[in-house]
């Protein structure tokens, strides 16, 4: 029962369960395997393993933090997890696994166990707090959902608490005469750190929830006013079309010609793009035409959806519907009708897929990180399209930016294709 003395494996295990349902990045198994396979085996292969010479000076042992940074580089280069995550995750996991130890310690300053029993007690402690955080993780996510750290405020707390908790409790084993009181004591100190580390969890959900809530409600009102729309245009051209029937049996051949091109003019409006190869983004450009139909703005370009089908429907949806709703918000303010035209790029240019689009702007926009800066009361909810297309694009692996010049204004995604592309 060797293995059970590694307390990196411990928190390895940790680590994979708190992480176990957030993306990978690409060739996850051939980074995870020989990664995973080589932090294991650090012990074996350095002489002294964490516990080194060179990583010890006088009392203190920093093994510890080297295992944290290292298993640290590990979930940064197999997941898709920024650094806040990453730190997050791996105060969390190294928080658990100190408190398998101070149980592990109290065990066997309450009942003096011979070794081998205290090494099993261990594996089962070790075993039930995987479990636990299996069972809490299945009931708090669903999905791909991680926890979002906001604050840096929250990752030098919990790096710092963690890195007291461990100092003090290796100087209290070395320098001191480790008690009963003293133990428990720690394990209460690492109890209530992860309390607080976890409820981060639970805010940053509610949080993501009340914005999904919003974000439902606005696209049921907006869907409500394109129906209304759609409909609007439909009565409107139906009414033209019987008017100039009626007409056509009083016309001469020249004028009943130039009457039939109106009307197949007219009746093309629902097939105004040409088939992208897509259907999901024929219908997306369908209803987005006949909003800016209504609202006399012209959406012209060309779109290779069949390359689009790397993305899922529902970030489709939202990445180019909102792409396109904020576009003829814009151009619907512009007085000069000349000037409401919409230009839509998306096609593959060598081993990237380049959407682009444009937008009059008469007003030059604040920026703020890169985005636009809304000029609505309602700067956290109308800041949220947006951000959540910045967000699909990093999701795939590629980039979002955004420029004014001219009185135009400008988005440009990026997205890696072919072998560069997201697993």
């Amino acid at each position: 029962m060797w293995y059970i003395n590694y307390f990196h494996l411990q928190i390895l295990a940790v680590e994979l369960l708190l992480c176990m349902k957030i993306p990978g990045r690409k060739l996850f198994w051939l980074r995870l395997i020989p990664a995973a396979a080589l932090y294991c085996a650090l012990p074996a292969l350095v002489p002294g393993g964490f516990f080194a010479p060179f990583l010890t000076v006088g009392w203190f042992t920093f093994g510890f933090m080297a295992a944290m940074v290292l298993s640290g580089l590990l979930l940064g280069l197999c997941f898709r997890m920024n650094v806040r995550q990453v730190v997050f995750y791996c105060c969390v996991a190294h928080t658990i696994q100190h408190m398998v130890h101070c149980l592990y310690r109290l065990t066997g300053l309450v009942f003096s166990p011979p070794f081998d029993v205290l090494e099993a007690v261990q594996f089962v402690i070790m075993t039930g707090a995987c479990v636990i955080v299996f069972l809490i993780l299945r009931d708090r996510f669903r999905g791909s959902e991680t926890v979002d750290v906001p604050s840096g405020h929250v990752i030098w707390f919990g790096t710092v608490s963690t890195l007291i908790i461990y100092v003090l409790s290796y100087w209290t084993t070395s320098r001191e005469t480790e008690t009963i009181g003293l133990t428990i004591f720690d394990l209460f100190a690492c109890a209530l750190l992860l309390t607080i580390l976890l409820d981060v969890f639970r805010l940053r959900r509610a949080e993501r929830d009340q914005m999904i809530m919003m974000r439902l409600l606005r696209q049921e009102q907006e869907q409500h006013e394109l129906s209304r729309a759609t409909i609007d245009v439909i009565n409107r051209k139906s009414h033209d079309l019987r008017h100039q029937i009626a007409a056509l049996r009083h016309m001469s051949a020249p004028e009943q010609e130039k009457s039939i091109a109106e009307l197949e003019d007219a009746v093309l409006i629902y097939d105004r793009f040409p088939k992208s190869g897509n259907e999901d983004v024929d219908i997306i450009l369908a209803e987005k035409g006949l909003l800016a139909e209504k609202k006399g703005i012209a959406i012209r370009g060309i779109v290779d959806g069949e390359k689009l089908k790397f993305m899922g429907i529902e970030d489709l949806y939202s990445l180019l519907g909102n792409a396109l709703d904020n576009a003829i918000e814009a151009a619907g303010k512009e007085e000069d009708p000349s000037r409401r035209i919409i230009t839509l790029h998306a096609a593959a240019k060598g081993a990237l897929f380049a959407i682009h689009i444009e937008n009059p702007s008469s007003r030059q926009p604040m920026f703020m990180d890169g985005l636009p800066v809304t000029d609505k009361q309602d700067t956290d909810f109308h800041g949220f399209g947006m951000r959540s297309m910045r967000y699909i694009c990093e999701k795939y692996s590629g980039a979002l930016t955004t420029g004014w010049e001219d009185g135009i204004f400008s988005v440009d995604m990026l997205f890696p294709l072919g072998e560069d592309a997201p697993a």
